[in-house]
């Protein structure tokens, strides 16, 4: 006699199940691209503070009496590049949601920000020459000040291009909540830009 199995006991066989496999963190080409980038941007930076810091310690003709100090208008750039990461911020934020209409208007007012920095920067370097053609004598820390700070302002020129793209293609709404990596990486960029400006800021306040 064939001894048949019990459907009972096919509940009572212990269940075998796959572990689930948690989600591996892949990065896409473009964010890999852009903290390769932001890397890089850390080196160059870092070794430029680095080398304004050991010049203001050691250099002999780092200043004279009538040298000019750093211009107070730099008080007005840093808020304005704060306002630039926050407003992109926001920007994200709407992206995630749907808002397409904030997204744009959000895209837009960093773009004016941007622009305003700018000119910010330019009113500093301006107000710089004019105090500096009553020195006779050239310091390091006006062409040390000029080149940290034109460096950075290369950068949020250069940062419009893609901020620019981004915007022409919310206008055209081409992003949603699951399809938002250009704004995303365009935030970060900013982000990154205002970092390293505070701490430019602080280190141009602090070895004036």
């Amino acid at each position: 006699m064939v001894c048949q199995r019990d459907p009972m006991d096919q509940k009572a066989l212990p269940h075998t199940s796959a572990t689930p496999k948690r989600p591996s963190v892949r990065l896409s080409s473009r964010r890999l691209g852009l903290y390769v980038l932001f890397a890089s941007l850390t080196m160059f930076f870092a070794a430029g503070l680095v080398a304004y810091v050991i010049t203001r310690s050691q250099a002999t003709h780092w200043r004279v009496e009538t040298t000019p100090h750093a211009p107070a208008g730099l008080w007005l750039s840093t808020p304005l590049v704060v306002s630039i990461s926050a407003v992109l911020e926001g920007a994200r934020r709407a992206a995630r949601v749907n808002r397409t209409q904030t997204l744009v208007r959000c895209l837009g007012a960093g773009g004016i920000l941007a622009l305003a920095f700018l000119a910010a920067q330019a009113a500093n370097w301006r107000d710089l020459a004019a105090l500096e053609l009553h020195s006779s004598t050239p310091s390091l820390f006006v062409f040390s000040f000029y080149l940290l700070t034109g460096l950075h302002a290369a950068h949020v020129l250069a940062g419009l291009v893609p901020l620019g793209v981004v915007l022409a293609r919310a206008q055209r709404r081409e992003y949603s909540s699951s399809r938002h990596e250009g704004i995303s990486l365009c935030v970060e960029y900013w982000h990154f830009l205002a970092a390293v400006w505070l701490v430019l800021f602080a280190v141009l306040r602090l070895f004036d």
